[in-house]
């Protein structure tokens, strides 16, 4: 019971074209294909010649697990498992790593740090306000950026669409207020708002990180929360406290997934906005 590797790197170029069809954002499908080619590498240079095993595809776990942190390993097996799923070849499947309980919950940032990265980066004039805007306003991933258009600020909701599953992006009163200036400022007419070298793709996720720590470090705010899952964690966090509605944040958030579980019928478009503009982000 063996796999080639020749028919490995096949199943893999193939399960790649699929991925790219089905329209996942960029940064997730490159995350897709750097781990497949890890995991192809270590065949190649561990199995030699000779087909893959069960048994290698083991030990390939183990190496993994050895080699990296808890969350990265358990994405690099649980991408392996797909793709043996996607060749029929389930027997080569194996049991994923144990998720690591952290010893304590992650920093939130609290209003008032949130507050002086805000006046941070307006002082420098940094287009980086906008942006921490946006995700603390809306609790988007960065992939979703792409989302913010001219035409959805305009409309107050976004319609995302991705890897199956459609959810609205709500921007706020407010926020509509605060993007439409930047826009206008910056002769923005139409797309993507925060684009990158071209038009039709959103700004680098290293800039907003680079940025986000340099901004961070000016007011003395703690490096662990100053990355972008930070300030949709304090979305996440802001909304809970003033509404205490964990399935309506899941359905903002596009986490379809507790749509089966609501029994309340979902708020309207505009009364989800009123209740984000009170938030005040």
């Amino acid at each position: 019971m063996e796999i080639t590797l020749k028919k490995l790197k096949r199943g893999t170029q193939e399960y790649l074209n699929a991925l790219a069809e089905k329209g996942l954002s960029g940064s997730t499908f490159n995350v897709y294909a750097r781990n497949l080619a890890y995991m192809n590498s270590y065949f190649e240079h561990e199995g030699g010649p000779r087909g893959i095993t069960p048994e290698d595809v083991a030990d390939f776990r183990d190496h993994v697990e050895a080699k990296y942190k808890n969350a990265t390993a358990i994405n690099i097996i649980g991408i392996t498992n797909r793709l043996f799923r996607f060749m029929h070849e389930e027997r080569f499947c194996i049991k994923n790593i144990r998720k690591k309980q952290p010893d304590h919950l992650p920093d939130v940032l609290t209003r008032n740090e949130y507050k002086k990265l805000l006046a941070a980066a307006a002082r420098e004039g940094s287009k980086l306000y906008y942006i921490i805007r946006t995700i603390a306003g809306t609790g988007i991933n960065y992939s979703d950026l792409e989302f913010i258009t001219v035409e959805a600020v305009k409309n107050g909701c976004a319609k995302a669409q991705r890897s199956g599953k459609t959810w609205d992006i709500i921007i706020s009163r407010n926020l509509q207020e605060v993007l439409s200036q930047y826009c206008q400022e910056n002769g923005i007419k139409s797309g993507i708002i925060f684009y990158g070298r071209g038009r039709n793709r959103i700004i680098d996720r290293a800039y907003i990180c680079r940025q986000l720590k340099v901004l961070g470090g000016m007011v003395k705010i703690d490096e662990s929360k100053l990355t972008m899952r930070a300030l949709r964690l304090f979305f996440s966090y802001m909304y809970l406290q003033s509404e205490n509605n964990i399935f309506e944040l899941n359905e903002l958030l596009g986490n379809k997934m507790y749509a089966a579980r609501q029994i309340l019928p979902s708020r309207s478009i505009n009364e989800k906005s009123h209740t984000l503009a009170k938030l005040g982000l």
